[in-house]
């Protein structure tokens, strides 16, 4: 529903942008645009673990139950190991289209955008229980990733030459967040259970704010260049880790993830 709309927005701002062009304007940025654009993007997916450590301290956990329990030391480790930051960079690219009003040197609009946000990152983490039990080591595996980004966005710029439009730009930004994350052990009890294992995921689409600035450069005729930077913030998550070694011994992990980008492309329009 959400991917539509924005798509809907895109198409009424080029259609709304093609009637008022029949009023022709006396400045080059005015009216109606589509176009295209590539470049990268820099994903950071932070996250951090609680291990559901068991509030009764003689409960049947997985691995640790709260203090006073000795075993809170093993939870205390396995959130350690369950906290960081996964980043890395991908490619973007996609279509926009939107439409400017221009009056004398301030030109501004509304833009929207949808394209491929390819960020992909996993990781692996081992450790050590401080306290040993029928287990002695752990280990956990996180992973984030996206595939689309869409941002519909207002502009607001000045042209420092008739063919060089400077701007800013900041709106709504969405993308499919998913964020994974998985627990084993080694913990062995012959003829009860062989290692605890665990994992959840998630994928939400997640809406946040974008906020950045470029230029565009008008080319002879109907067509246009430009180069911008934007930043992304879309919040966080939490995934449920449902852990177990039998059906008696469960404890439930919960890892919180948020997500932000930086994305730098290039991109070229078309004024029909």
């Amino acid at each position: 529903m959400r991917i539509g709309f924005a798509l809907a927005v895109v198409t009424t701002l080029v259609a709304t942008g093609s009637a008022a062009s029949a009023q022709t304007s006396p400045y080059a940025f005015g009216g109606a645009y589509i176009g295209l654009n590539a470049g990268a993007a820099w994903g950071s997916a932070s996250y951090a673990t609680d291990p559901g450590c068991l509030a009764d301290p003689a409960a049947p956990a997985v691995f640790c139950n709260s203090a006073p329990s000795a075993s809170a030391v093993n939870g205390a480790a396995v959130a350690a190991s369950g906290s960081g930051d996964l980043s890395g960079a991908g490619f973007t690219g996609g279509i926009q289209g939107g439409y400017n009003w221009q009056s004398e040197k301030i030109v501004f609009g509304g833009e929207g955008d949808f394209g491929a946000f390819s960020f992909d990152k996993s990781t692996n983490a081992t450790g050590n229980f401080p306290l040993v039990f029928a287990g002695t080591s752990y280990a956990l595996t996180e992973r984030a990733s996206t595939n689309w980004l869409i941002t519909l966005r207002g502009r607001i710029g000045y042209t420092v030459t008739p063919d060089l439009l400077l701007y800013a730009t900041g709106g709504l930004a969405l993308t499919d967040f998913r964020f994974a994350s998985g627990y084993s052990d080694n913990a062995v009890s012959p003829g009860l259970f062989s290692g605890g294992t665990g994992f959840g995921a998630r994928t939400d689409i997640k809406a946040g704010w974008v906020a950045g600035g470029g230029g565009e450069w008008l080319l002879d005729g109907p067509w246009s260049i430009k180069a911008e930077y934007l930043y992304l913030e879309f919040g966080s998550m939490s995934v449920a880790v449902p852990t177990s070694n039998t059906a008696a011994f469960t404890q439930t992990m919960l890892v919180d993830a948020d997500l932000s980008a930086q994305v730098a492309r290039v991109g070229i329009n078309y004024r029909p």
